[in-house]
This record gives structure tokens, sequence and C-alpha cells, in this order.
């Protein structure tokens, strides 16, 4: 077995077509394609559909999906559920997936570009520590209208890594 890499990351939303337009607008993501699109809830999945597939309980329903690409990196699939859920502030304390960080070659220009679209930014850009330590090594975190934690970073420079690491950390390409 060969591991390539993240594929793409899923993310429930209250609003599919807010969430798309952040990520659009804010990150330059581009739509490959909508599944579900927003608005179009006779195009709905059942609940009952699904369940097997994943687990998603059979009384819910898909009434919106979207798979949206992320630069040269993952891609970001968005849903909307019935009956909806509301959006939470993310934080880094909570269990399970908490932020995904997004690799930026400006970091003051993606943060107003996030600002811009309704994200509320962190104090930063903070200057990385430790074995991210370095010249222009800088990380900034900011929530989304929809809650989500986004990390934006930036690594000119080259990373340390301990003596026992095998590999490389895994940076975007332009």
């Amino acid at each position: 077995m060969t591991i390539r890499g993240i594929e793409h990351i899923g993310i429930t939303v209250a609003d599919l077509a807010g969430a798309e337009r952040f990520f659009i607008e804010a990150l330059d993501a581009s739509v490959l394609y909508r599944i579900v699109p927003p608005g179009a809830t006779d195009n709905a999945i059942s609940g009952d559909q699904m369940t097997r597939l994943n687990g998603f309980p059979p009384e819910m329903r898909v009434t919106g999906l979207a798979m949206l690409r992320l630069g040269n990196g993952c891609n970001i699939e968005l849903f909307e559920i019935d009956p909806g859920v509301a959006d939470a502030p993310g934080n880094i304390s909570q269990a399970g997936l908490n932020h995904l960080s997004v690799y930026v070659d400006d970091i003051q220009q993606a943060g107003a570009r996030v600002k811009a679209q309704g994200a509320t930014l962190f104090d930063g850009p903070s200057d990385c520590f430790a074995q991210e330590e370095g010249r222009g090594n800088q990380t900034w975190f900011c929530r989304t209208p929809f809650g989500l934690l986004i990390e934006l970073i930036s690594l000119p420079s080259p990373l340390r890594y301990d003596a026992q690491a095998q590999q490389t950390r895994w940076i975007p390409q332009r």
C-alpha cells in the first residue's frame, strides 16, 4: 500500500453557498462539481442511501454537496444537511479535526482577503518557533464566518527536523 496524501477534507456547514463563496473569494478555491447544488433540495440525498456507506443518520438528508479545489493541495468537500446544523466556532482544544492549515506566499495579503470575506483574525501574524523557526516563517489563525478555524502559514525558510525524522514536511509547490 502506498499512501499518497490527503485527497479531500469534508466540512459540514449551515450555508453551502456562503461557504463556497468564502473559499472562492478568500482562498482562490474553484468549484469542481456540485452533486447537490445549493438550494436544489429536490436533488437531496436521503440518509438511508448513505448510512451503510459512512454512518450518516438515516433520518437526515444531504441538501447540498460540492467539491472544491484548493490550490496545489487537498480538495474541500462541503456538505449542507437537513435538519440543518448551526455553525459552531472551532478551536484547537476540540477533539477531532479542529483546523486546516493553508500555505500562502504572502501572509499579510491572505489575512486581508480572509478578513474581507468575513473571517475573524486572531493575533498575528506570529513568527514560528522551535523546529519551524526561520526568517519569514509565520502563522496566522482566523475563524471563518461559518466557524471553521483556518491557519494561514508561510514557511519560506528551511525547517529543522528531529534526528529520527525519515522525511521532510510536505509543502505545496507553486
